[in-house]
């Protein structure tokens, strides 16, 4: 028996019917010179993999009343057929046809009686494609243990390994028996229930102490970030309280474009990726009339898994980021967004050397879920004043070709949570020689995610042209679409 990590199942509890809390990849295949390829050959290399990613297997079973974490127990009526699924793509099958679908599909919950995750494939699409989209709960993996499970699940060269090939697996920490008893999970919950006033009162000291260090740090000659830029972040058309249905679009730029522009204004990728999506921010919503004076903000996720850390669960953390949309010079939108990355980083820094633990692994199970629902049901976070607009993540993905069933992939997009309150998420994941936009939103707070969509090589383009680096590399489209 595993237990879930107060960080996994803090994604468990703030799961409701509008805040879902799974993301999704959305594959796109070229098997025209795989002349196997069909769905069958991709189920059975699916199942042939199985063996090398146990957790797949997994499914939750609850402490009864709630009275301590889920934990994962083996499945043991666990049928593949369940969970990779056939979906048709109405014409004309292109990328507006296919993200409808993924849409659709992203806007149902799954099921927790089984192991929470599914595999579509996508039928139909233009120019003799085929989607393959993964959805799983944000409790079940995080975006760097997601990276590495691609790399289980697809093949490095168009042959596969032969049958009989050992596969490396993606080893987690420990593995699930055979499910217990409600009284034997009844009976392991009185020692932590009765802890749980000790526990609280152990964070409420460590969030003491970590306040502490936050006035420390800013008396020190660190860079700062802007305070008041993160507590009065300004309310926009997609800041309001989020729905159940789900919608997507999709982007592409070439990492040298990106790349250059990193060498020329000597800053990390990600403040480059984090510029390009703020001139898309800024261009959206001074399109709609609805700028606001004051910059916008972004939660950047932060993974803080350790070198050669193996494990499933989720070990990331949040950096809030001003992203300088009331500039509106590009390039100078770019160094002001690195300044705020430097200090965002700093302050990080500074307050994890007190470490406070998960509030998933502080807070009882039962109490955990009904704040969330509470919040939900009377849409609180609507009111408060808000730290973060959008949320934005750049995930390094792989830079050589990948195969399923001898099929090249030919673009990856991903589709990560939308939290209460934000309507937006785009995650850049990078690919080969490119860098792939997932937009993803609430369609009723933004009707057309397109629209911001295509505003993003807009903004890599303005940033090129303001440094002199010429014109972008033209993109290959995943789709197959002839070049324009």
């Amino acid at each position: 028996m595993q237990r879930l990590s107060g960080t996994d199942s803090l994604f468990l509890a703030g799961e409701t019917p509008a805040w879902h809390q799974h993301v999704a990849g959305l594959s796109i295949v070229d098997p025209t010179n795989a002349p196997g390829f069909c769905f069958d050959a991709v189920f059975q290399s699916i199942e042939r993999r199985l063996p090398a990613i146990p957790k797949l297997t997994w499914k939750l079973k609850e402490v009864p009343l709630r009275l301590d974490r889920p934990v994962w127990v083996t499945d043991g009526e666990f049928d593949l057929r369940r969970h990779v699924r056939r979906v048709e793509v109405p014409a004309p099958g292109d990328a507006h046809a296919a993200a409808a679908v993924v849409g659709g599909i992203l806007g149902e919950k799954l099921d927790r009686r089984y192991p929470l995750w599914q595999i579509w494939y996508l039928d139909g699409l233009a120019n003799g494609r085929v989607g393959f989209m993964m959805k799983y709960h944000h409790s079940l993996f995080d975006g760097m243990a997601g990276s590495g499970l691609a790399l289980v699940l697809l093949d490095l060269a168009p042959t596969p390994p032969g049958e009989g090939a050992p596969l490396e697996p993606l080893t987690p920490a420990g593995e699930p028996a055979r499910a217990p008893s409600d009284a034997s999970l009844l009976a392991g919950a009185l020692a932590p229930t009765l802890a749980a006033p000790w526990r609280i009162a152990q964070y409420g000291w460590r969030l003491t102490l970590r306040a502490t260090a936050a006035v420390t740090f800013a008396r020190s000659k660190k860079p700062k970030p802007d305070v008041s830029a993160i507590v009065q972040s300004p309310r926009t058309s997609f800041n309001r309280s989020i729905g159940p249905r789900r919608a997507l679009a999709f982007a592409s730029i070439a990492i040298d474009d990106a790349l250059a522009l990193k060498k020329h204004h000597h800053v990390p990728l990600n403040d480059v990726v984090l510029a390009i999506c703020s001139g898309a921010f800024r261009s959206y919503l001074d399109g709609r009339g609805e700028l606001p004076d004051r910059t916008l903000t972004a939660g950047v996720p932060v993974s803080i898994r350790g070198e050669g850390d193996a494990s499933l669960d989720n070990q990331i953390s949040y950096m809030v980021v001003p992203l300088a949309t009331d500039v509106c010079e590009p390039s100078e939108r770019l160094r002001a967004i690195h300044r705020h990355t430097r200090a965002a980083k700093e302050l990080n820094a500074s307050l994890r050397t007190h470490h406070i633990g998960s509030l998933g692994a502080t807070v009882p199970q039962w109490a955990l879920t009904g704040m969330m629902r509470l919040a939900y049901e009377s849409h609180f976070l609507a009111y408060v004043p808000g730290m973060m607009n959008v949320l934005v993540s750049n995930v390094p993905g792989p830079r050589f070709p990948l195969y399923i069933a001898g099929a090249p992939l030919t673009g990856m997009y991903t589709a990560s949570v939308i939290l209460e309150g934000m309507g937006v998420n785009i995650t850049a994941f990078t690919f080969e020689n490119r860098i792939d936009f997932g937009v993803h939103v609430d369609p009723d707070l933004v009707p057309d995610p397109w629209q911001l969509a295509h505003l993003l090589p807009d903004a890599l383009e303005a940033l090129m042209r303001e440094a002199k680096l010429g014109r972008p590399t033209p993109v290959i489209d995943a789709f197959g679409a002839p070049a324009a």
